[in-house]
């Protein structure tokens, strides 16, 4: 049994600064003494209503998503974040795994949890008791929270994570930034996924820092809310990057200090455009669910270009071949990552976990490289590998070389089988409004920027990505519509 450092560090911090707001939603805000009392408050509840050890939590981007979730943790429970796009059949699944007796919810979700089954409870985050009298509870060692992957590569995998690898990256993201309890962190990616939770959330809520949190991602709204609150940290997904540039509402982002792009491949234009919207450099970062999340990252006075920034300090990157040996700096391999934030393991899943994870290694199924100063270079998943008449082809290359085209907003690459060359590549390509396109003449362009087997043969024009349920493009969705 073990108690929370979790709740211990938004204890201290709520001591600190209990009139500071912590969470601030549309309209109000919640201080973090508030926030404490809140949180308490619903801890008793689940204490009354959770026999188990595992609790469930399926709720929007609100300001009562924080003292639902700090709440389960001080309640001692182990906290299953549930992906709130997922369709009802795959909640029950994801419920039945992670063993779950109730789900703590909104109402929008009640529908989706009644057609299948699962029992609810419409989450209360209510200030009824204060924090002197709600007993802490211990947890079991093992597991604080389970989370779920993206699903790019399959169903999405429950990913249990302690409370030592979040606050480890935690704590090397606040080394590699100098993030502190002055920053005002905008949370616009789910709280579901990882970097909402751990980097969004959990990051400024254990140091005494502000969260806005916009219930939906209305770009006007949220450039109104980085004037308005002052932002100085917003981390989004590059299709979120994509259209706040887009969007002409004037604002001043001068408060804006760290803006990082992660979960996929930053195109070269949209940070350009970003910074020459507001003033401020965007920077790439990476990381996975299975390592708590971040990788790596690095504020824009101390980047490469084309990078995704230096691991965090507190972790060891290395690049290794086919025979997990460790290759030189420049050399092209797996990325794989050892030190406090790799997971656990996948829930119920020894043979993956194994897998995924060998001398305490993690391998991440990324293929990059680490140049002489130590920045880390990602050139896509190793299963994004094609050869095309036995020459290799990274998607992730030829996706850049398109999105430097005239008229080509996004691009999305797949490989599809051929008989005689072994694969062939076909692009998917979303125009900007009103560009006039053809395959003839992206073919064109491309063969002076790439040699010529890199080339799409075959090409589809769509009006938008289909993503997935954490912003990402969905190429199993693509793949399955080129047939």
């Amino acid at each position: 049994m073990q108690s929370s450092a979790i709740l211990e560090r938004f204890q201290t911090a709520a001591s600190r600064y209990p009139d500071r707001p912590a969470i601030i939603g549309t309209g109000y805000s919640i201080s973090y003494s508030e926030l404490e009392q809140r949180a308490a408050s619903v801890a008793h509840r689940i204490a009354d209503r959770v026999p188990g050890p595992t609790v469930a939590l399926l709720y929007s981007n609100t300001p009562e998503f924080a003292p639902l979730f700090l709440g389960a943790v001080w309640a001692g429970k182990t906290v299953a974040v549930l992906p709130t796009l997922a369709p009802p059949q795959l909640l029950k699944v994801m419920a039945m795994e992670t063993g779950v007796g109730l789900v703590i919810t909104g109402e929008e979700f009640v529908p989706q949890l009644s057609a299948v089954g699962i029992p609810y409870w419409i989450g209360d985050a209510s200030a009824e008791f204060e924090p002197s009298q709600v007993p802490m509870r211990p947890r079991p060692d093992g597991a604080a929270v389970l989370l779920y992957t993206s699903g790019t590569t399959g169903r999405p995998k429950a990913v249990a994570l302690s409370e030592e690898n979040m606050l480890a990256d935690i704590d090397g993201c606040k080394r590699a930034t100098g993030f502190d309890d002055t920053a005002v962190m905008l949370a616009v990616l789910p709280l579901f996924h990882a970097y909402g939770l751990t980097i969004s959330t959990l990051l400024p809520l254990t140091i005494g820092a502000s969260v806005v949190v916009p219930e939906k991602f209305i770009p006007r709204q949220i450039l109104q809310l980085i004037e308005k609150h002052r932002v100085t940290t917003l981390i989004a997904v590059p299709a979120q990057y994509r259209v706040l540039t887009k969007e002409p509402t004037p604002v001043d982002a001068s408060s804006l200090w760290l803006c990082i792009a992660g979960a996929e491949r930053l195109p070269e234009r949209i940070a350009q455009e970003f910074q020459e919207r507001f003033g401020h450099r965007l920077v790439q970062g990476y990381g996975t669910t299975e390592l708590s999340p971040v990788v790596a990252f690095s504020p824009p006075e101390d980047n490469a270009f084309g990078s995704v920034g230096r691991p965090l300090p507190n972790i060891t990157v290395t690049i290794r071949g086919d025979d997990d040996e460790i290759l030189e700096t420049g050399q092209i391999g797996e990325v794989c990552v050892s030190g406090p934030t790799v997971m656990l393991g996948y829930l119920g899943d020894p043979a993956m976990t194994a897998q995924k994870i060998r001398n305490e290694v993690l391998h991440t199924s990324d293929k990059g490289y680490l140049d002489a100063d130590g920045f880390l270079f990602l050139l896509g998943r190793a299963d994004d590998l094609v050869k095309v008449s036995g020459e290799k082809v990274y998607p992730s290359e030829v996706e850049n070389a398109l999105e430097t085209i005239a008229g080509v907003d996004e691009a999305a690459v797949i490989a599809l089988p051929d008989e005689k060359h072994g694969a062939r590549l076909h692009a998917f390509v979303q125009p900007h409004p009103g560009a006039e396109l053809t395959d003839v003449a992206l073919r064109a362009a491309l063969r002076k920027l790439l040699e010529n087997y890199k080339v799409p043969r075959s090409y589809s024009f769509v009006s938008q990505m289909p993503r997935t349920l954490t912003g990402k493009t969905d190429k199993r969705a693509l793949a399955s519509a080129a047939g």
